[in-house]
């Protein structure tokens, strides 16, 4: 069952994941060094942004014109430049975040495409947003339009399209990476319906991206696009959806942990690397893995726990948060406070599990076991297995 599972998942999405937003068919030509044509966008982007400006209409759209040969405009680079993100060769520079390409050619941990540019993606944030940044791994609804560095658009879309990665319908690693610097609208920001039936967003998070060609279409040449050219994309995030990729009941993005550079010991904080977190070793990430531990014992079964009420006695399964919460919400019937437990450490206790009649001796649970910090949650630990005392209550 396991087995069949991950097979099916990995045979599914083991093509190489470049695809972008109204990804056009397009021509290949001979790859270059990932390296010298990067230094050759980079010197590109900055022209451009220092001879052409920007508006913005009253939508939050935005225009990019190029400076007239006598015109006064104030280019893009003089007006968003900030010695925030300055360096020795420029003391002011536009806001950039420093990345490395997640593109991949599988989705096991060693998939990752044959890259190691450190890449600069040029960004202006318009809006913040008032909600939840997403991580790599949450699906994301957003509007965006596309152009290249002539300011002719190659694509876009004004109402929002649904994004998710790792997955076939994915965009392109700098489309995608750019995210992280936006929030979409918090729950409370509901978007409105105008007269025409058109959805209005309010509180969503807008940037602007400039993007090297390694980290969108590189060699293939499309519509509008040629190879070996950067790009610029506007993007409005309406809307994220957190995701459980391996419905083993654990949300993907708590599936994500750091490492002390030094021991190699697992930390609870996140890297954002979901590729790195393989617990049982067998190449296959956490987060689309649906046995984490490989203790042959689905993750989905270890993270849940019951309780039999009524007469006739009815069991019911309840599933753990990966973190308690603050406080015990009394109308559920179990006690909200318990995150994913650890192998419990409490007292044996006799424990009948049908159809058997004679009692087995279980460990029953310590409060520590729910809510120690730096616990190691029983479906990351291969010699924590079923049958647990909470499962038979």
């Amino acid at each position: 069952m396991k087995s069949l599972f991950k097979i099916v998942l990995l045979v599914s999405v083991m093509l190489t994941i470049v695809g972008c937003p109204s990804d056009d068919s397009g021509s290949t030509i001979a790859v270059r060094d990932r390296q010298e044509v990067y230094g050759e966008n980079i010197d590109d982007i900055k022209n451009y942004l220092k001879s052409n400006y920007i508006e913005i209409d009253v939508n939050n759209n935005v225009t990019v014109t190029k400076i007239p040969e006598d015109g006064t405009q104030t280019s893009i680079w003089d007006q968003y430049k900030t010695p925030d993100f300055g360096t020795v060769e420029e003391p002011e520079e536009v806001p950039y975040i420093t990345v490395k390409n997640d593109t991949r050619t599988s989705l096991l941990t060693d998939g990752r495409i044959a890259d190691d540019v450190d890449y600069k993606l040029y960004y202006i944030v318009l809006d913040e947003g008032n909600g939840k940044t997403p991580t790599s791994v949450d699906s994301t609804f957003v509007a965006y339009k596309g152009w290249n560095l002539e300011n002719e658009i190659f694509d876009r879309n004004s109402t929002g399209a649904w994004f998710s990665y790792p997955d076939v319908n994915t965009s392109i690693s700098g489309f995608r990476q750019i995210l992280s610097k936006i929030k979409a609208p918090s729950a409370s920001s509901l978007p409105t319906v105008d007269p025409d039936g058109t959805i209005s967003y309010l509180n969503y998070g807008n940037v602007i991206v400039f993007i090297p060609s390694g980290l969108a279409y590189f060699n293939s040449a499309t519509s509008n696009i040629d190879a070996y050219a950067p790009i610029a994309f506007q993007i409005k995030l309406f809307a994220i959806k957190e995701r459980d990729h391996d419905f083993d009941r654990v949300s993907s993005k708590n599936e994500d942990f750091s490492y002390n550079p030094i021991t190699g010991e697992r930390l609870l904080s996140p890297d954002n690397d979901y590729f790195n977190d393989d617990t049982d070793g067998d190449k296959i990430p956490d987060f689309i893995d649906n046995d984490d531990d490989g203790d042959g014992f689905l993750t989905k079964f270890e993270v849940r726990h019951s309780l039999t009420t009524g007469a006739p006695p009815v069991k019911t399964y309840y599933y753990y948060p990966f973190t308690g919460a603050a406080s015990d919400d009394p109308l559920t019937p179990y006690d909200d406070t318990r995150g994913i437990p650890r192998e419990f450490t409490g007292p044996l206790m006799p424990v009948i599990i049908p159809p058997a009649t004679t009692p087995v001796m279980l460990k029953s649970s310590d409060p520590d076991d729910f809510n120690n910090v730096s616990r190691l949650r029983r479906h990351l630990d291969p010699n924590a297995k079923p049958p647990f005392y909470d499962q038979y209550q």
